[in-house]
């Protein structure tokens, strides 16, 4: 029996060997892949606010060059642009915009003044660097600021100043607070030198990151991320992790007591421990609540990456991600929507109810969603949404059931809310591999919408697109081209029917593009005066013609009368008309020899001031032309009310069938007596047939233009044919 009892004493010893070793090994092998995790979950926390530092960095940095680029681009006054940029302070969070000369003496947004020529920021951006500062004292309030700058150039395309946007350091303090591993410690932002630009906690006396107890610079990759483990002066047991903030040489790190990381990983290694007789239930249990505690943490860092803040919904990153992993993109249509005049809805109901707006759209847009298909806020009032392609009816039917859900929702609670949707549709191709470029195809379909009473959808059209990028490159290469003299002035003749001769003509312009040739006025004209550069382009032709006449006048002794096409989008510019005045004065010839020609359209709603304008031309001895006649219907009316000279008869009057071509020329018929009884003369444009000579001819008819007699020409074209 003894030895029995002793047998199973030593097969129980064995057995408990046996068990202890195993359960031993697979501890310590749980333990290390469970502290690998949990190193791996505290660096992934520090890597995305490193991102989400970077993001900002560049979206401040990327106002500031877009407010450079429009000074550069527009002439504003010191006023004009101090009041544009306390707008956008205001607008944005920032303390203020400010703009500083060479010397370094600042204009701000907030009307302060004070002189940063010492500051680096200032010295990088002066350099043509766009830079960002460290932690600096505020001249102002001495509180502590970031300051973000870029260099400001000149028309010469010369550094000519620094303009900078200041942050209270709170600004990247709020990102840096979501870095502390379940929100104790304390994370900062240090440079390659070791030197800490911000901290999330004022009370710390920190300057450089080797005043952490034995931690030093060498052992940190500055280049990448890692993690060390440290004791702090009071000999507690801690983790810095850290990350680098990429295309910039500052880090983000956080300190937290390693306790904390990793305190549940101690009790369940000394719990399995204590029973590791039911190691495979009791590990289970504890394994499970481990990973569901390390889940939580987990959830947290994806919730800052891919949540939405206003709507507590997926934020546009995981709408990129989604679209990314989802197979067969063509079978989905990628959708833009927003809400018309969202700023105006914000100011009148305040911040609460427009954010409520936004939640209210995402959970019916939660609704009208199948399965495999998304929805997110985008930004503002932007949403996205992926939806099954289908015809644009059903389409259609889909976002109409969406507005009166949302209404449905909304509107009753608040019912004397309006407000509109504008939907801009991508049908998406397997080619679509750059979503944002997708998202921004449909942005741009909302370019020419007009009504906002009323909700619509606009499917997108790549010729459209096309055409608009072309607008913006033709945009873009004007000042270069007006500079290299790439616009060219023509004049058309004008043909005296009475004599045959050609005394006079109107100026007009071309490009002579240097890669796609000769572009004619209507691929670019509209487009400049949308955009104010005509204003520009017609003084350009205007001084042109002047040193023509000035020219012709001195070597040929000839008066040569030319008309000068003006519009009525800068007409009634403050100045203009004098400007325009003294503009000719200042050349040595006869003000008569300059025609002013306007269109019908130009007295729409401006009739009282387009008379006092018309009548200081008059006053100095300009002619007046009322161009493209009868093309509107207030043309007898200006004949009556206006200080007209010649009326050009509209080309279209030309364009004929047979049952028009009578009542077309009784009309152009009557207008020529009438005009000779109003003492106007009278241009008839357009003409290109012998038929059409002939008839003007035969009812006297004053002067024509037209391909039957002469194209538009260069100057020394027309210089050759009719001046030499």
């Amino acid at each position: 029996m003894k030895v029995l009892l002793k047998r199973s004493i030593i097969v129980g010893l064995i057995l408990l060997l046996v068990c202890s070793g195993v359960a031993t090994i697979y501890i310590n092998s749980l333990s290390t892949n469970l502290y690998d995790e949990t190193n791996e979950y505290l660096q992934d926390i520090t890597i995305q606010t490193a991102t989400a530092i970077k993001n900002k960095i560049n979206e401040n940095l990327t106002q500031l060059k877009s407010i450079s680029l429009i000074i550069h681009q527009q002439d504003m006054s010191q006023k004009e642009l101090l009041n544009y940029l306390d707008e956008l302070a205001q607008r944005d969070g920032l303390k203020r915009f400010g703009i500083a000369n060479k010397d370094g003496d600042v204009i701000t947004s907030d009307n302060k003044t004070f002189n940063i020529k010492e500051r680096q920021y200032f010295k990088d951006s002066l350099a043509g660097k766009a830079a960002t500062s460290t932690s600096l004292i505020d001249y102002v309030d001495n509180k502590k600021i970031i300051v973000y700058s870029v260099p400001i150039y000149n028309q010469k395309e010369i550094v000519d100043g620094v303009l900078f946007g200041t942050f209270e350091t709170d600004k990247l303090s709020d990102i840096l607070s979501t870095a502390a591993y379940n929100d104790v410690g304390y994370s900062f932002i240090f440079n390659e030198q070791g030197k800490i630009i911000i901290c999330s906690d004022d009370h710390l006396e920190l300057s450089n990151i080797e005043d952490l107890n034995k931690i030093h610079l060498k052992d940190i990759n500055v280049k990448g991320n890692g993690i060390i483990s440290f004791q702090d002066l009071d000999e507690t047991d801690k983790y810095l992790s850290y990350a680098n903030i990429k295309n910039n040489d500052w880090l983000v790190a956080s300190v937290f007591p390693r306790e904390i990381a990793t305190k549940k990983i101690q009790n369940f290694i000394q719990s399995a421990l204590a029973t590791w007789l039911l190691i495979g239930v009791g590990g289970a249990l504890l394994l499970t609540y481990f990973y569901f505690t390390q889940g939580k943490n987990k959830l947290r860092i994806t919730q800052l990456a891919y949540e939405d803040a206003v709507t507590q919904h997926y934020n546009f990153n995981k709408f990129l991600e989604y679209c990314h992993s989802t197979k067969r993109l063509s079978r989905y249509v990628l959708i833009n929507c927003d809400i018309k005049g969202f700023k105006w809805f914000n100011e009148i109901y305040g911040e609460d109810i427009a954010n409520q707006l936004l939640r209210t759209i995402i959970q019916c847009m939660e609704e009208i969603c199948h399965e495999d298909e998304f929805c997110c806020r985008e930004s503002a009032d932007h949403f996205a949404l992926l939806l099954y392609k289908d015809t644009h009816e059903h389409l259609e039917q889909r976002l109409s059931d969406l507005t009166q859900c949302i209404r449905e929702k909304f509107t009753g609670e608040y019912s004397t809310s309006q407000y509109f949707f504008h939907f801009g549709i991508y049908e998406m191709s397997e080619a679509d591999n750059d979503i944002k470029n997708a998202f921004k195809k449909t942005q741009y379909v909302k370019n020419d919408m007009k009504q906002l009473s009323k909700d619509d959808v606009i499917f997108y059209q790549e010729d459209v697109f096309q055409k608009g990028l072309y607008n913006q490159q033709i945009e873009k290469e004007f000042d270069s081209s007006l500079k290299q003299e790439h616009f060219k002035v023509y004049i058309q003749p004008k043909v005296n029917l009475k004599t045959g001769e050609v005394s006079s003509g109107e100026a007009l312009v071309r490009w002579h593009h240097p890669h796609q040739g000769l572009i004619a006025p209507a691929a670019f004209i509209p487009i400049y005066e949308k955009n104010g550069m005509l204003e520009k382009l017609d003084s350009y032709v205007l001084e042109r013609t002047l040193k023509t006449l000035v020219y012709w006048k001195e070597k040929y002794d000839k008066e040569i009368s030319i008309s000068i096409n003006v519009s009525c989008t800068y007409l009634f510019n403050e100045g203009f008309a004098e400007h325009l005045i003294e503009l000719i004065e200042s050349y040595p010839i006869n003000p008569q020899q300059i025609e002013i020609e306007i269109t019908e359209t130009t007295a729409f709603n401006h009739q009282e001031e387009l008379i006092l304008i018309l009548k200081e031309f008059k006053k100095h001895h300009l002619r007046i032309a009322l161009d493209d006649f009868g093309s509107g219907y207030s043309s007898l009316n200006m004949l009556k009310d206006f200080p007209i000279d010649v009326v050009k008869i509209d080309q279209e009057f030309f364009r004929t069938n047979t049952f028009t071509q009578m009542r077309g020329h009784i009309i152009i018929e009557q207008v020529i007596e009438l005009c000779h009884r109003l003492n106007i003369e009278v241009v008839a444009e357009g003409v290109e047939t012998k038929e059409q000579r002939d008839f003007l001819v035969k009812h006297h008819c004053d002067y024509v233009q037209g391909y039957y007699y002469y194209k538009p020409m260069l100057i020394r074209d027309f210089e050759k044919h009719f001046i030499k």
